[in-house]
C-alpha cells in the first residue's frame, strides 16, 4: 500500500497491514489520521504492544470499532471502522485478497540478510589483523586483500538490490532542506578506511550551502561515484568537494587518475545521456546506479576527463531558496587537486587514539555478529556488555547499573524494541548522558529515515573495522573531528 507516504485524501478505509512477524508493515493516511493512532504508527511497531496501548487507554464504550482479517499466508489486516454500520444486515464481512509483502520490503529484507555474514567477515579480519606483529608483512597483505573483497562484495549487494529497486519504481525521493555537510561527513566516515587500506589518500572539503533534495540518495549517488573511482584507475588521491554554480551547488569528485581519450569521454557522455535501462554494460554497476539516482532526483550530472590527468565527475543540487544566500557563502569553492590545497580528512589518527578502558554496551540480534563486535573492541581494550535485545541488555546491566561510555545497537532486535528506543530507554537509567550509535544492515528506507531523524550516528554493515573505530573516538570526544 505505501499508505504511510501517500498523500491521497477520500474515503478510504483506515488500515493497519502487519507482516507474518506480527510488526507494523504499513497503513493508509486515513489509519494515521485516526485520534488513537495519531503520531504513534511507526515501521515494525508490534502488534501486540499497540494492542496493549489501545486496550489500556480507553474504555469500552470508547474502543475502536476493529475488523481483524488474516492474510493467505500470514500477516493480518485491521480494519477501523465502517465495519458493521456499512455493511448491510446478515451481510459477510468484508474478504481481504492475499496481500503479497511489497517488493522494495523484500528486496531490503534480502539485503540485510546478505549483510549480516559480511558484517561478521570484516569485523573478524580487523580482529586478527590486530593480532599479527609488524613483522607478518604477507599474512597482513592476505587479510588486506581479503577485506577488499568483502568490501567489494557488499558494494555489489547495495548496488544490485538500490538498482532493481530504483528501476521497478520502488524508490521515492522524500525532498527537503539539508545541510549539504553532513552528507558529506557522512560518506567520508564511511569511506576513508578503504583509501587507507590501499594506501590512497580521501580528501573531503567542508561546506557550509544547505540544499534541497533527498539527503539519504544523494548520499547514496556520490558513495556510486566514489566507488566508481575505487574500482577505477585512481592511483594517488581521490578529493570531493563543492562549488557554487548560480542556483545550484556543484558536488564534484575529482580522482587523479589514468583520465580518458576524447573519444572515451564522448562515449561516456553519450551513455550517461541514454534512457535508464540502456548503457548498463558500458557504465558499469556504480555509474548506472548513478544515473538512475540523479535522474529520479532531478539532478544535473556532468564528467570531464583530461587524459594523464583524472576525471571529474559533477552532480549539480539545487540550493535552498531561502537559504542559498547565506548557506553557500563560506567554504563551497573547491580548488580541485593543487597542491597546498585546504582538506580535511576524518578518520585520519584514529588507530593511535587510546579507547582502552571504555565500557561500551553492544546490542546486536545476530549472535555471529556480536561476536564478532564483543572480539575487535575487546581487542581495543574496551570492556563490553553484549546482549540480543533491549530485554536482555537491561537483565544483563542488572538493578543498579555501572555507568557505560557509549552505546551501540543494532536497527532491528528481538523483542518490542528497536534499537533506537533501546538507546534511549537504557540511557535514561543513568545520571549523565550516554551517547549511542546505530549500527545496520537495513536498507528500507523507512527505517533508515527513522534511524537518522533519531539524532544517532549510522553506520552501515558491513563496517569497516577502521571506520568504527573512528565513530567510537568521535562519539567518546577523543576527536575534534
Amino acid at each position: 500500500m505505501n499508505g504511510s507516504q501517500d498523500d491521497t485524501g477520500g474515503a478510504e478505509p483506515a488500515l493497519l497491514v502487519f507482516g507474518g512477524d506480527g510488526r507494523l508493515a504499513d497503513w493508509t493516511p486515513a489509519a494515521a489520521e485516526l485520534p488513537f493512532l495519531a503520531g504513534r504508527l511507526t515501521i515494525g511497531l508490534p502488534a501486540c504492544e499497540l494492542e496493549a496501548s489501545l486496550s489500556s487507554g480507553m474504555g469500552p464504550d470508547t474502543a475502536p470499532d476493529r475488523q481483524v482479517l488474516r492474510l493467505a499466508g500470514s500477516g493480518a489486516v485491521w480494519r477501523f471502522g465502517g465495519s458493521s454500520s456499512t455493511a448491510p444486515s446478515g451481510a459477510s464481512p468484508p474478504v481481504v485478497q492475499s496481500m503479497p509483502d511489497p517488493a522494495g520490503r523484500l528486496f531490503a529484507a534480502a539485503s540485510h540478510d546478505l549483510r549480516q555474514p559480511l558484517a561478521a567477515l570484516s569485523l573478524l579480519i580487523g580482529t586478527l589483523d590486530g593480532t599479527l606483529d609488524a613483522k607478518a608483512g604477507e599474512g597482513r597483505d592476505l587479510l588486506h586483500s581479503m577485506a577488499q573483497a568483502v568490501e567489494s562484495m557488499r558494494s555489489m549487494v547495495d548496488g544490485h538490490f538500490d538498482l532493481v529497486r530504483l528501476e521497478s519504481g520502488l524508490i521515492e525521493p522524500d525532498i527537503r532542506t539539508h545541510a549539504v555537510n553532513g552528507v558529506l561527513m557522512r560518506l567520508a566516515l564511511e569511506v576513508a578506511p578503504r583509501f587507507a587500506d590501499r594506501g590512497l589518500r580521501f580528501t573531503v572539503m567542508p561546506c557550509s550551502a544547505i540544499v534541497r533534495t533527498d539527503s539519504a540518495l544523494l548520499e547514496r549517488l556520490l558513495q556510486g561515484l566514489v566507488a566508481n573511482a575505487l574500482r577505477g584507475t585512481v592511483r594517488e588521491r581521490l578529493l570531493l568537494g563543492c562549488r557554487l554554480r548560480g542556483d545550484r551547488l556543484r558536488i564534484e569528485v575529482w580522482d587523479s587518475g589514468r583520465g580518458l581519450s576524447p573519444q572515451r569521454l564522448a562515449a561516456l557522455r553519450t551513455e550517461l545521456a541514454k534512457p535508464a535501462g540502456e548503457g548498463a554494460a558500458v557504465l558499469g554497476l556504480d555509474l548506472t546506479l548513478v544515473r538512475g539516482l540523479a535522474r529520479k532526483l532531478g539532478l544535473g550530472l556532468e564528467v570531464c576527463a583530461a587524459e594523464g590527468r583524472g576525471t571529474v565527475f559533477a552532480v549539480l543540487v539545487p540550493l535552498s531558496v531561502e537559504l542559498a544566500a547565506e548557506g553557500a557563502a563560506e567554504g563551497v569553492d573547491a580548488p580541485g587537486l593543487a597542491e597546498g590545497a585546504s582538506t580535511s580528512q576524518p578518520a585520519s589518527g584514529s588507530g593511535t587514539t587510546d579507547i582502552s578502558c571504555t565500557r561500551i554496551l553492544v546490542i546486536e540480534d545476530d549472535p555471529m555478529v556480536l561476536a564478532a563486535l564483543e572480539a575487535l573492541l575487546g581487542q581495543w581494550g574496551c570492556s563490553i556488555v553484549g546482549a540480543e535485545s533491549y530485554d536482555m541488555a537491561v537483565e544483563r546491566i542488572g538493578p543498579a547499573p555501572e555507568p557505560f561510555d557509549l552505546i551501540i545497537s543494532d536497527l532491528r532486535l528481538k523483542g518490542a524494541a528497536n534499537g533506537i528506543v533501546a538507546i534511549r530507554q537504557i540511557a535514561k537509567l543513568f545520571d549523565r548522558p550516554v551517547p549511542g550509535m546505530i549500527l545496520t544492515g537495513d536498507t528500507d528506507p523507512k527505517r533508515l529515515r527513522e534511524a537518522r531523524l533519531s539524532g544517532y550516528p549510522l553506520l552501515h554493515k558491513p563496517v569497516a573495522p577502521l571506520a568504527l573505530r573512528a565513530a567510537v573516538i568521535r562519539l567518546l570526544g577523543h576527536d575534534p573531528l
